[in-house]
């Protein structure tokens, strides 16, 4: 009996997928792209954090705080909190008194911003 040639494989997705993990190499990112792609025609989403911090420039709130250290070399200890309203940071800084006879430390947080 007489048989047709052989036939080639039919295509297999998983197998063009697997050659992909062994390269290392990702599958690209299609939402990613075409958000690039917006940037670059000056569309896509409004920057929010520029327009929060047009609106809130040099806004600040401020807070005075009392410490009351009680270990051996404590006492009360004021500090200043400020939160800046256009990036949502936040620093506190020591009020020092003049001849106090400690050791003047400014900043004990410097301006970052505070995970929730």
């Amino acid at each position: 009996m007489r048989l047709n040639n052989a036939e080639q494989y039919p295509n297999d997705p998983f197998e063009k997928t697997r050659a992909m993990i062994n390269m290392k190499q990702n599958p690209p990112d299609l939402a990613e792209h075409k958000n690039y792609i917006e940037v670059m025609l000056k569309g896509g989403r409004p920057n929010k954090n520029l327009e929060s911090f047009l609106k809130n420039d040099r806004l600040v709130l401020s807070f005075s705080i009392l410490w009351e250290d009680h270990t051996y070399d404590g006492g009360d200890k004021t500090y200043t909190l400020n939160y800046f309203l256009a990036d949502q940071s936040v620093e506190v800084k020591e009020i020092n008194e003049t001849n106090n006879g400690k050791t003047p430390f400014p900043m004990l947080l410097k301006r970052q911003k505070l995970a929730k």
